[in-house]
């Protein structure tokens, strides 16, 4: 039965819709992220039923076949609220920009100070944008795509628990910005957490992280250059 691709397809979205109502109930905490949830609870199952990590890739190789669709439909929120984001475009170009910056300079600056080798260093230069791009970067760049996939993994699901709970201690309110900041910093993590929390939200996040991608496939093989990478 556990070799059978749709008991394993069956399995992980029958998690995730629990995960899912999970963390409705308890009034979307952070911390009961659904993702995570389904993480947890996948490892959880196959540790108990002896299931192996290629039997559970190989049957659920399907939903890697939807992340471009899956990222593409993301323009549907977007264009419907396509009159609030042209009337912010600015802001949130020059806010990405900058922040892009920030984020691959310190990604670059840390990994550099903590001695850490070259292929985790340009791992961690895409730690902040979407798996699909940040592939196409490490092909670019010759870099390591399991530690790529790594860097965006360990990135988007802290992302999606720790910036809910800094925008509430902040006391931002403001549907757009939380989006946005859900989508510069944890990618599509990030825009599955702002749909919970509006469209509005959602395509803020989508905004956010399209420039985020675009400008890193240009200006990341840059700085990996500058940097002697």
């Amino acid at each position: 039965m556990f070799e059978h691709p749709l008991f394993m397809i069956f399995l992980t979205l029958s998690v995730f819709i629990i995960s899912e109502k999970i963390f409705v109930h308890f009034n979307k905490n952070s911390l009961l992220n659904p993702v995570l949830i389904t993480i947890i609870l996948i490892i959880t199952i196959m540790s108990v039923f002896d299931i192996s990590y290629d039997q559970y890739k190989e049957g659920t190789q399907i939903f890697n076949y939807l992340i471009a669709p899956a990222i593409v439909a993301l323009a549907v929120p977007v264009y419907q609220n396509l009159k609030k984001v042209r009337s912010s475009l600015s802001l949130v170009l020059s806010a990405t920009l900058i922040s892009g910056i920030g984020i691959f300079v310190s990604a670059l600056f840390l990994g550099t100070l903590f001695g850490l080798p070259d292929a985790m260093v340009e791992a961690l230069s895409t730690k902040s944008i979407t798996l699909p791009i940040a592939l196409e970067i490490a092909a670019l760049t010759d870099g390591s795509f399991p530690l790529v996939v790594i860097g965006v993994f360990s990135t988007g699901l802290p992302g999606v628990i720790v910036v809910p709970m800094l925008l509430k201690l902040l006391k931002v309110k403001d549907e757009a910005l939380q989006g946005l900041v859900l989508g510069i910093t944890a990618h599509a993590f990030g825009i599955a957490r702002a749909l919970a929390i509006s469209p509005l939200a959602a395509a803020f996040a989508s905004i956010g992280m399209v420039i985020m991608g675009c400008f890193a496939v240009v200006a990341v093989p840059i700085i990996l250059k500058l940097g002697g990478f």
